[in-house]
C-alpha cells in the first residue's frame, strides 16, 4: 500500500540514526562510512531552505494550473466548480504519485504541497453548497484522506493533521448525543486521547511498523497535548461559553477539578519523563508548564506581564545552570556530555556494523537443524 519501497525507507532511517549517533560520537568515521554504503539512501530530501523554496515553486505552479482550468469551467454553475474541484484534486493525486516514482521525492517541499493541495480541493467540492452536520462531514472527511496519505507516503504531518481531524469529529458526535454528553465532553475527550496514546505506544512497538516510527511519535505528542487541552480551565470554560451559551459570570461545573488538573497534569508529564528518561513527556511537560502559568495570568493578575516574565526567565536560567553543573558528573542515566547514554538506536547501528563485518545481514535460524537423519544417532547426518 506504501507508494515507497519498504527497503529505502529502512535504509534512510539506517541512514539516520547512524547519523545521529556518529554526531553523538558514538559511532567511528569508518563505521558510519561502511553503513553509509551498505545501506544507500535512493530517497531525494534536500536541504531546508531548498524544501521550502521548492515547496513554494510547487504552490505557485499549482495556482496557475487550477487557475488556468478554473478559467475553463467558470461559467458552469455550481456543479460545475464541484466537478473543477475533483478533478484538479484527482488530477493533482496523479502528479504527486509520478514524481514520488520518478523522482523519489520523500519530504521534498513538492510531495508535501501537493497533499496539502489535494486535500485542499476535494474538501472545497463539499464546501460549495451549505449543509447541516457540515463540520462533522468534513472533519471525517479529512481524517480519512489525511490518514491514508500518512500510510501511503509515510508522512508525519499528514499523520497529525489526520490525528487532529478525528479528535475534531469524535468531540463534535459526542456532543451531539445531549445535555449528559455536553457536560462529560471534557472527561470524555481525556479519555479518547489516552486511549489513542496507548494504541499508538503499542504500534510503536512493532518492529514492522518501525519505517512510521516518526508518524506514530507524531501523533504521541498530540495525543498527550489534547489530554491536558481536555481538561485545561482555559480550554473547557472558552470552550463551554462558545459552543454552549455559558455565561461569563457562571460557574464551569467541576471547576475545581480542571484547575487542579490544568497545573497537575504539566508536573506529572515533567516527573514521569524524568523517572522513565522520556524526552517526549519532558518537553511537553514544560511546553504545558508554560500553558498552565499562561492560563493563571489569564484569570488571575497578580504581577504585570514584563515582571512577570523577567522571573519566569531568571528561574529557568538558574534551573539550567544547576543542571548543567549538576550532571557534569553522570548521575542516575543523566548526564549534560552528549554521547554517554548508549541509546538503543546505537545498539541497532552497532548490530548492522557487526552484520557487515561477518558478511552481510544475519539469517534466521532454521527450526530443522538436525534432520535429514536415517540412522540411530539421534537423526543428524553424515554432512551435519
Amino acid at each position: 500500500m506504501g507508494a515507497y519501497k519498504k527497503e529505502d525507507l529502512f535504509n534512510r532511517q539506517v541512514q539516520e540514526e547512524s547519523l545521529d549517533e556518529y554526531r553523538k560520537g558514538n559511532l567511528s568515521k569508518e563505521s558510519y562510512s561502511r553503513i553509509l554504503l551498505s545501506y544507500p539512501d535512493k530517497l531525494y530530501t534536500p536541504d531546508f531552505f531548498i524544501r521550502i523554496a521548492l515547496g513554494l515553486l510547487t504552490f505557485v505552479a499549482l495556482l496557475f494550473c487550477s487557475g488556468l482550468f478554473g478559467l475553463l469551467l467558470a461559467t458552469g454553475g455550481i456543479a460545475s466548480a464541484i466537478f473543477y474541484c475533483f478533478l484538479m484534486g484527482i488530477a493533482f493525486y496523479f502528479v504527486l504519485e509520478m514524481f514520488i516514482k520518478k523522482k523519489r521525492f520523500f519530504n521534498a517541499g513538492v510531495d508535501n504541497v501537493l497533499m496539502v493541495v489535494i486535500i485542499g480541493f476535494i474538501l472545497s467540492a463539499f464546501l460549495i453548497n451549505d449543509f447541516d452536520e457540515s463540520f462533522i462531514l468534513l472533519s471525517g472527511l479529512v481524517t480519512i484522506l489525511a490518514c491514508y496519505m500518512a500510510v501511503r507516503f509515510a508522512d508525519a504531518f499528514m499523520a497529525s493533521i489526520s490525528y487532529l481531524a478525528l479528535f475534531v469529529f469524535v468531540f463534535l458526535f459526542y456532543i451531539k448525543l445531549g445535555s449528559l454528553a455536553k457536560a462529560t465532553a471534557p472527561f470524555f475527550m481525556l479519555i479518547f486521547s489516552a486511549v489513542i496514546f496507548s494504541i499508538m505506544k503499542y504500534l510503536l512497538r512493532k518492529e514492522k511498523l518501525s519505517i512510521f516510527s516518526f508518524c506514530i511519535q507524531s501523533v504521541m505528542f498530540l495525543s498527550i497535548v489534547t489530554f491536558y487541552l481536555s481538561v485545561n480551565y482555559f480550554v473547557v470554560r472558552k470552550g463551554t461559553e462558545e459552543m454552549f451559551g455559558l455565561a461569563e459570570n457562571a460557574s464551569v461545573p467541576f471547576a475545581w477539578f480542571f484547575w487542579i488538573a490544568t497545573f497537575l497534569i504539566p508536573v506529572a508529564y515533567l516527573f514521569y519523563g524524568i523517572r522513565r528518561k522520556d524526552f517526549l513527556f519532558i518537553r511537553t511537560g514544560l511546553l504545558l508548564i508554560a500553558a498552565a502559568v499562561f492560563t493563571i495570568r489569564y484569570y488571575f493578575h497578580l504581577l504585570p506581564i514584563e515582571i512577570a516574565m523577567l522571573i519566569a526567565g531568571i528561574m529557568l536560567i538558574a534551573v539550567f545552570y544547576f543542571l548543567m553543573k549538576l550532571l557534569k558528573t553522570p548521575r542516575a542515566g543523566y548526564t549534560f556530555e552528549p554521547g554517554y547514554v548508549r541509546s538503543k538506536k546505537l545498539l541497532n547501528v552497532e548490530a548492522l556494523i557487526i552484520a557487515q563485518t561477518f558478511g552481510g545481514a544475519a539469517k534466521a535460524q532454521d527450526n530443522n537443524l538436525y534432520g535429514g537423519g536415517s540412522g540411530g544417532g539421534g537423526g543428524a547426518s553424515a554432512d551435519f
